[in-house]
């Protein structure tokens, strides 16, 4: 392969990553990944009960809702929109041999059915928090809990919170 060839394809390699690192910033918030320790709180706190569905908006590389399904014996549903981070959840779903408790859909959570949520988990920015409210409200049944990292739904009423960790609860 000629050096040409090595540079244009390096070129597009590049470009196709700066795209969806772009892509879902966009669309919701850059990708950062929530530590492990915050994971389990986020869960915790929320008091996931086994057979609950949990629900993970952005869910990245699947961290939280594999942790769900595994610590907790919830039924979890990521929805992701960068396709690299979907796919790389979708493999590890499939070598921790968790698909009939955890999936991960493709797509923006704005168009995804959250209805039968339990559980709803968020890593956003604030902007992105505000313009998801309105749809948690008309969407969520009563009792709902939503758990916010970092960021808050401005209005609602926290049940809970670790202020030092910046870990939100609310009931819908």
């Amino acid at each position: 392969m000629n050096s040409y060839m090595t540079i244009t394809i390096a070129t597009i390699v590049l470009a196709f990553f700066l795209t969806f690192m772009g892509w879902s910033q966009i669309l919701g918030a850059p990708w950062v990944p929530t530590s492990y320790k915050t994971v389990y709180m986020m869960l915790e706190m929320a008091e996931v009960r086994p057979g609950e569905i949990v629900y993970d908006l952005g869910s990245g590389d699947g961290r939280l809702i594999i942790e769900a399904a595994r610590s907790f014996g919830a039924k979890a549903i990521g929805i992701e929109i960068d396709p690299i981070r979907y796919l790389w959840a979708k493999i590890k779903i499939l070598v921790l041999h968790l698909q009939d408790d955890v999936k991960v859909l493709f797509g923006n959570f704005f168009l995804k059915d959250l209805s039968n949520a339990d559980v709803v988990t968020v890593y956003l920015l604030q902007e992105t928090n505000n313009k998801l409210m309105k749809k948690l409200e008309n969407e969520l049944r009563p009792g709902t809990r939503v758990v916010s990292n970092a960021f808050i739904f401005p209005g609602w009423e926290i049940i809970r919170q670790d202020s030092k960790a910046q870990i939100y609860v609310y009931r819908v």
